[in-house]
């Protein structure tokens, strides 16, 4: 089973290519959600990790951070959850062109995936950063991303160029 320090490890270089593509392929919103996804997946794999969990299913994943779930001793804080949830359901969007709070199965339209979702996608990528940062004292670096979606001026980690 990877350890923390692999997670963490796979988050950093997961941050370092989203900002190379944010500045030499800055069009590329899908990509860039999606890897923002993975280096959040990657810090919450970190954190399981503490508490010798490894799932292989989302579902599963989203179970035990569920902060309503008083079972689970690796829950996440509401908003933490919810950063992380949104983060994956923007995610799918940009993976699927899907939008999953559309309940239309049978709807032909494709939902693509523009700034806005990656302001939103960075949005939520901080606030994981944040609490992963103060609960294990992560060494995480400052992210210089351009986002003409994204109001920087409350974030920490998630910085202008």
């Amino acid at each position: 089973m990877p350890g923390s320090q692999d997670h963490i490890k796979q988050a950093l270089h997961n941050l370092s290519f989203l900002e190379k593509v944010n500045k030499s392929l800055p069009d590329y919103y899908d990509w860039q959600v999606t890897v923002s996804f993975y280096c959040a997946l990657h810090l919450v794999n970190a954190h399981l990790s503490h508490f010798n969990l490894q799932y292989r299913k989302h579902k599963d994943v989203k179970d035990v951070l569920n902060p309503f779930n008083q079972l689970s001793m690796a829950r996440l804080p509401e908003s933490e959850y919810a950063a992380y949830v949104a983060l994956q359901s923007l995610s799918r969007r940009a993976r699927y062109l899907v939008n999953e709070k559309d309940d239309n199965l049978t709807s032909e339209q494709p939902f693509f995936t523009y700034d806005k979702h990656f302001g939103k996608a960075l949005k939520h990528l901080n606030t994981l950063m944040s609490y992963f940062y103060g609960r294990y004292r992560l060494s995480l670096p400052k992210v210089r991303v351009a986002c003409v979606d994204l109001q920087y001026q409350n974030l920490i980690f998630i910085i202008k160029p």
